[in-house]
């Protein structure tokens, strides 16, 4: 091995700069000269790294650099140091003579050396996913800006966007199907509005779950049927709250919605002032696809109900009894907590629904919201600053669609539904409880902008939560859907010959052992399955064609002396992925039991998980004595013969050094 180490003489100018030169032609030389002009860059650290001063000493520079030509040149690695970067890493360019299609299996190959602790791809970054949909600068309830109550939907959609699979039902006024910001997003749903002068559009249930409009005049509320009705116009409540799940995201057009991809199912409870409890149970019930006697069953079972509507009453058994058939059905039910200022109104007060009160942009408690013991978390639902969403400019019945603001706790809720409709986009399999569970332990704090935290019996009035009365915290959209991302497959790996372990070396008479490669052992976390192995042989005598698709996989014999390396990839059900490696050396008989003459590069015996993120790069074979991208360098005649000639120059420069600093 080639070392470069100074006799201990004074340092000198001359002496620091000469040195620095050498060091950086000598990591350039270990490569092939024209790796200059290589593009994408990686970082490696070497398990004996120490983190490098602003100002390191020569020695340190001259070791790193010796470990890492001697890992570089072993792998037969083409690439070009450039600089050392932080926590004892380097960044290191590839070679010009590396494919795109190479990096991966070079990094995994760096990674599974002994002396380093990772090599991974420097992938460049961005900002965050940022809809081009004109509104979305003021749809501050969708955003991660400091110091407010935004819910991290920016961040979460660099995590998923959502799936055209996952339905969240939207139990309310139904909606304007010509609304052009939910074109595509829409099931057909239905109507549940029993009673036919409510209903305000000729008969009672059936098929249709567009909103009519749900306006009271003057002469509706003199009649019996709306005494005590508040005068106004139709409030268009349900296109609203669908808008707030589902409208078109990045779509140049009007608002984002929080879930780029689910499909909403509109469901009609509410027509003109309000509706009846039976209808709302009734259709809890059919949007988690159970019976409802006399109504077709839903074909379209909803993974989440959102109810943006209550009465101040506390949960009936009746209630009660439907939430946990829905739950059993493996529906969660997110619920508004209330917009009196007072206690939380029903059904959000039943057991196993999550309770959504409302914050201002600023983190405070709305004034109106309710607050107490039965509320699960806060999410953005507006006071000073309220949500921009999908509205209709029609006083009565629906006209062109428009832009409105609105507050209240009905429109924290359905946040918090879409970021359960993301989650199941994750995972399927994730359980109402572990929906709740996940959404609950992944909040982020209260905010403090008011003079007084609040208080259970203090009723309307901004003040500054506190898990006391507000629940476990904000909604944290961002977090929650990284949990339910959760832990990766692990990729087990074992090879074999003769029957053996993958432990020590292991001999195989030519064409009498297969290979015997197994990946049945490989795990995934609770509730996902495998949805697919993928073998690829990384280098050693080529034994396998493509990739290999089964969990275990039977190869010929070796024909030569040969170093096996082969990496297996595990892909689970939610499309999570972890590579591992196994070796093998395999002896012809009659061999002398020296080196194979196609050595692996990679640890022999054993399993080796790279500590790289990927896990489905693709992966090239090695042939023997190269590389999927080649060697060389230092160990060309021109490299010998530019070392030689530098470490001359670089004695005779440390001499006269010395002699200068004598004289001195």
């Amino acid at each position: 091995m080639l070392t470069f180490r100074p006799k201990k003489q004074k340092l000198t100018p001359l002496r620091v700069l000469v040195t620095s030169v050498l060091f950086m032609l000598w990591i350039v030389l270990i490569a092939p000269a024209h790796a200059q002009s290589g593009g994408a860059q990686f970082i490696v650290k070497l398990k004996n790294s120490v983190e490098l001063s602003s100002a390191p000493s020569l020695r340190r520079l001259e070791k790193e650099g010796e470990f890492l030509a001697d890992v570089m040149a072993r792998n037969n690695v083409d690439a070009t140091w450039l600089r050392a970067g932080s926590v004892g890493t380097h960044v290191m360019r590839w070679g010009s003579s590396v494919r795109t299609g190479d990096q991966q299996s070079m990094l995994n190959r760096l990674a599974s050396d002994p002396e380093v602790e990772f090599a991974i791809e420097d992938r460049p970054v961005r900002a965050f996913a940022t809809p081009n949909d004109p509104t979305f600068a003021n749809q501050w309830a969708l955003r991660s800006t400091f110091n407010t109550a935004g819910a991290k939907f920016d961040q979460a959609w660099d995590v998923v966007r959502g799936s055209a699979d996952v339905v969240v039902a939207v139990l309310d006024t139904g909606v304007v199907f010509e609304t052009p910001d939910l074109m595509g997003r829409l099931l057909s749903g239905f109507d549940f509005v029993s009673d036919v002068p409510t209903a305000n559009d000729g008969n009672g249930r059936d098929a249709n779950a567009a909103d009519p409009g749900n306006w009271i005049s003057s002469a509706d509320a003199q009649t019996q049927a709306f005494s005590g009705c508040s005068v106004k116009n139709s409030s268009w409540h349900g296109t609203f709250v669908a808008g707030q799940i589902a409208a078109n995201t990045h779509s140049d057009s009007d608002v984002a919605g929080a879930d780029w991809n689910v499909k909403v199912l509109p469901v009609r409870v509410l027509g003109k002032c309000g509706g009846l409890l039976s209808d709302v149970l009734d259709a809890m019930l059919w949007s988690a696809g159970l019976d409802v006697p006399g109504i077709p069953r839903n074909p379209n079972p909803a993974d989440v109900i959102n109810l943006s509507l209550g009465s101040p009453t506390t949960c009936s058994s009746f209630e009660q009894t439907v939430v946990d058939r829905v739950n059993a059905a493996g529906t969660l039910v997110v619920a508004a907590a209330g917009n009196s200022g007072g206690s939380v109104d029903s059904p959000a007060n039943c057991n196993n629904v999550l309770s959504v009160g409302a914050l201002d942009r600023d983190g405070s408690r709305a004034s109106y919201s309710a607050i107490g013991s039965a509320v699960s978390l806060m999410a953005p639902g507006g006071f000073s600053n309220g949500l921009v969403g999908l509205g209709n400019s029609g006083t009565t019945t629906p006209a062109s669609a428009s832009l409105v603001s609105k507050t209240g706790t009905s429109f924290a809720a359905p946040l918090v539904a879409a970021t359960a409709g993301l989650m199941r986009a994750i995972n399927p399999a994730l359980t109402p409880a572990q929906l709740r569970s996940q959404i609950l332990s992944n909040t982020s704090g209260f905010l403090s902008p008011r003079s007084s935290a609040c208080t259970a019996n203090q009723g309307s009035g901004s003040c500054n939560c506190t898990t006391a009365v507000c629940g476990a915290g904000m909604l944290d959209a961002f977090a929650a859907v990284s949990a339910a991302k959760g832990t990766r497959p692990v990729a087990n790996a074992s090879a074999s010959a003769n029957g053996l372990g993958t432990s020590g070396y292991q001999e195989s008479a030519t064409g009498l052992h297969p290979v015997r490669l197994r990946g049945s052992a490989s795990s995934v976390a609770a509730g996902r399955s495998i949805a697919s192995y993928a073998w690829t042989q990384v280098s050693g005598e080529q034994l396998m064609t493509g990739t290999q698709t089964t969990a275990d996989v039977d190869l010929p014999a070796p024909t030569s002396s040969s170093d096996l390396v082969f990496q297996l990839t595990v892909t689970d059900s939610v499309g999570e992925a972890h590579s591992s490696f196994t070796a093998l050396r395999v002896l012809a008989s009659g061999d002398d039991g020296s080196s194979p003459s196609s050595v692996a590069n990679a640890s022999s015996g054993g399993t080796t998980t790279p500590t790289t993120d990927n896990g489905s790069g693709s992966s090239s074979a090695v042939s023997a004595g190269g590389g999927g991208g080649g060697g060389g360098g230092a160990t060309t005649l021109p490299g010998l013969l530019m070392l030689t000639l530098l470490i001359g120059l670089f004695r005779k420069s440390g001499f006269a050094s010395a002699t200068m600093t004598g004289k001195l």
